[in-house]
């Protein structure tokens, strides 16, 4: 008779293989990424502040810069100009 368990997916996701993979997956986005706001920079500081964090069974992949949000979606400069994003971490996805 099958065994019915509890909590699968965490059981899963604690498994060494697949937070590895977790992982591997989060680092070939956070490339793609970072491949995307290399050619749309002046300073370079997006870039630099695309980074990852992993912590128990989750990568995350994140901006640390404060302007993150205008740079990547795009935003209005004081005089009313529309400046477009680069939409870096849409390429992660």
């Amino acid at each position: 008779m099958a065994e019915l368990i509890h909590d699968l997916d965490a059981y899963i996701a604690h498994l060494p293989g697949a937070r590895a993979e977790v992982k591997r997956v989060a680092e070939v986005r956070a490339a793609r990424i970072r491949a995307v706001a290399v050619g749309q920079q002046d300073t370079g500081e997006f870039l630099r502040s695309i980074k990852t964090h992993t912590g128990g069974t989750d990568t995350v992949i994140y901006s640390d810069d404060p302007a993150a949000l205008s740079k990547n979606y795009g935003h209005q400069t004081p005089n009313g100009h529309m400046v477009a994003g680069i939409h870096a971490f849409e390429a992660g996805l």
